[in-house]
């Protein structure tokens, strides 16, 4: 008898172990469930930016070289850095400057937006913060006082948070109006700079 209660409490330890261990695993389907839940509710509510219509190049009055100082002094005054200055190729680059320190954007709210790009939306527990541009313009001869220009801007934003990683940095689409806007301040530089030029010829 002895012997059989000694074995009876032995089941039933192992029992209570048994039942004790059983919830742990039922539990663990679900809890994988729920963390693949939530990494793809990170992605969520993330909306790309629509594509616009790549800006026009602009013809300028005036020779290459005249159109070349001006687009540079534009350039400066708008406070870019020049990257990269091929007078024989006709190709000026900027380097990345800070267009838009105001800018914001979380899948619910968007605080500081321009009219001069479109980062689309992040996705949930991520923000865009800040907007950054660069420019390639492109300069072309046609004849002797015509020059062909078309000016390209690449926008970024810094994409932080998210269950991931550090942050980096998500690519925007360019609306066209901030190319336009320098090269119309490059065409009114030059014919400031002409009309300044006759006034001295004829004193």
């Amino acid at each position: 008898m002895t012997g059989l209660r000694g074995y009876g409490k032995v089941l039933r330890h192992e029992t209570r172990q048994s039942r004790g261990a059983r919830p742990i695993e039922e539990a663990m389907p679900r809890l994988a469930a729920c963390l693949i839940s939530l990494a793809m509710l990170g992605g969520c509510g993330g909306k790309s930016p629509p594509d616009y219509a790549a800006p026009e190049a602009h013809r300028l009055e005036g020779d290459v070289g005249r159109c070349w100082e001006a687009v540079l002094r534009v350039l400066a005054e708008r406070g870019y850095e020049i990257e990269r200055a091929d007078r024989e190729s006709g190709i000026i680059e900027t380097r990345w400057r800070v267009v838009n320190a105001e800018y914001s954007s979380s899948v619910f709210v968007t605080q500081g937006e321009d009219r001069y790009s479109d980062c689309g939306k992040p996705g949930l527990g991520k923000t865009f913060q800040g907007k950054q541009a660069r420019f390639v313009v492109r300069l072309a001869p046609v004849g002797d006082q015509k020059t062909d220009a078309a000016a390209q801007a690449a926008f970024r934003t810094e994409r932080v948070g998210g269950f991931s990683s550090p942050a980096n940095f998500q690519e925007c689409r360019s609306r066209g109006r901030l190319e336009d806007e320098v090269l119309i301040e490059t065409q009114v530089r030059m014919l400031t700079g002409r009309l300044q030029r006759l006034r001295q010829q004829g004193r």
